[in-house]
């Protein structure tokens, strides 16, 4: 199955990269600690993202996207101020929140995957 990709409804200025390694780390009795990067894939960039004053119709395109893969299914994603798409998870994905009659909130949180 091909892997989609997000809705080109870019988030607003201020997307949060997150960097974050898989360390193995052992504690020595001195307080002398060994540390190494665990894995192939051991560091990613998780982002904390919002999108907010979204028109309906872009509503009714992006948060069904991530209900539907919430958790459990990666799409591809161009980061800002890069080119080539990476593979994410939605792991955590709050909304929708109308601040008006015309524009509604969503706030999501995705992982980078590297499941082949």
């Amino acid at each position: 199955m091909a892997i989609a990709t997000l809705p080109d409804i870019p988030p607003d200025f201020g997307a949060e990269p997150m960097p974050v390694a898989n360390v193995d780390e052992v504690q020595f009795g001195d307080g002398y600690k060994q540390r190494a990067l665990a894995g192939v894939n051991a560091r990613r960039t998780d982002w904390r993202l919002a999108w907010t004053e979204l028109y309906r119709d872009e509503y009714d395109t992006l948060y069904p996207f991530l209900v539907e893969r919430l958790k459990t299914t990666p799409f591809w994603w161009v980061p800002p101020w890069e080119t080539a798409p990476r593979k994410f998870v939605c792991v955590e994905l709050s909304g929708p929140r109308p601040t008006s009659a015309l524009y509604a909130t969503i706030n999501a949180t995705f992982e980078e995957d590297f499941t082949p």
